[in-house]
């Protein structure tokens, strides 16, 4: 890990960023901002102070006038238009990540570092909030969030939904006005995506099978985040992990639709391993030692970890991939204060 996190420092550019392509800023560069915290180091202090300050400046600078925290993101109001299928996808990942992160070092800003990072939280959540009422066309969807332009008819999924929920929870922990009915609707959304039919939490609510490792992760960690550690839900998704574990190193999994990928390994193992340690006793001990055996075999000797074998994610590169095996590990740390 020390390896790692010595190459992820390495990739930092000029303005501050980490390296990735030009539509994952600055949620790449806050990934792996995390992963620095997440082994205890701190923006202003230590060997990496410098470091972490200058990416802190970068993601606080990339903030559109309607509230969006992304690089690449229309300004003028917030509302769902027709645009690049990539940008409409990215912009709000990068929005939640970004925000999520800047509320987990709120509490740890100097002064007027605080300030500006207040300032833009308010902002980030104002659009958040905005952006989960928007109309849906199916009631399912009440509650979630999906991407900025119409997308096959449907306009929630879980993955946005996780992150969503994740920063509305750290902005209620760092102080800031969260309504509790934006959180008690996100919820309900999550709940609508578990699958009783294959015991685990699924991509977009009611559909016939859109099962993944991430998914299943993250419906966990969702519910966690809302003080369900151990619903009903949670724990079949858990078993589901048990039953589908991350030994074939970045090996993606199908089910009943060969071809049409929804598991991502590195993002998978991220998720999963942070929801296992939520659900903690056997399962934690279960699904972590022979995981970290995995992640630990497949480090290249630079520190990295190689990038995404799904055909999305490979192109945000090995900071990516390498940013969540770190986050993965270090979840015994226990640094981050929203895990």
């Amino acid at each position: 890990l020390q390896r790692a996190v010595t190459w992820i420092v390495a990739q930092q550019q000029r303005d501050g960023s980490f390296e990735t392509v030009a539509h994952g800023q600055p949620g790449i560069t806050s990934l792996c901002t995390m992963a620095l915290l997440s082994q205890g180091h701190l923006a202003g202090e230590g060997p990496y102070g410098k470091h972490l300050d200058r990416a802190l400046d970068f993601i606080l600078a990339s903030q559109r006038s309607n509230g969006l925290v992304a690089r690449h993101a229309h300004d003028g109001p917030l509302e769902r238009r027709a645009m690049d299928h990539e940008i409409g996808v990215s912009a709000v990942y990068n929005h939640a990540i970004s925000s999520l992160l800047l509320t987990e070092v709120y509490a740890m800003a100097p002064g007027e570092k605080s300030q500006q990072i207040e300032l833009v939280v308010n902002r980030a959540l104002a659009a958040t909030l905005a952006h989960q009422q928007w109309e849906k066309p199916r009631p399912v969807d009440t509650g979630g969030w999906r991407y900025l332009h119409p997308f096959m008819n449907r306009e929630a999924d879980l993955s946005i939904a996780g992150w969503q929920l994740k920063f509305l929870r750290s902005a209620k922990n760092a102080g800031f006005n969260v309504p509790q009915g934006a959180i008690d609707q996100a919820v309900g959304y999550v709940l609508r995506c578990f699958n009783p039919r294959f015991g685990v939490f699924e991509y977009t609510a009611q559909t016939e099978d859109q099962r993944s490792r991430g998914m299943a992760g993250a419906g966990i960690l969702a519910l966690a985040h809302s003080g369900m550690h151990h619903r009903s839900e949670a724990v079949r998704s858990a078993e589901w992990i048990l039953q589908h574990p991350f030994n074939e190193y970045n090996h993606i999994l199908t089910f009943s639709q060969p071809g049409h990928y929804k598991d991502r390994y590195h993002y998978g193992v991220f998720l999963c391993t942070r929801a296992m340690y939520q659900m903690g006793g056997r399962y934690w001990q279960e699904f972590y030692p022979a995981t970290a055996r995995t992640l630990l075999a497949h480090q290249n000797r630079d520190g990295s970890w190689p990038v995404d074998s799904h055909y999305a994610e490979s192109q945000y590169g090995r900071t990516y991939s390498t940013a969540l095996v770190v986050l993965a590990l270090s979840a015994p740390n226990q640094l981050l204060p929203i895990y």
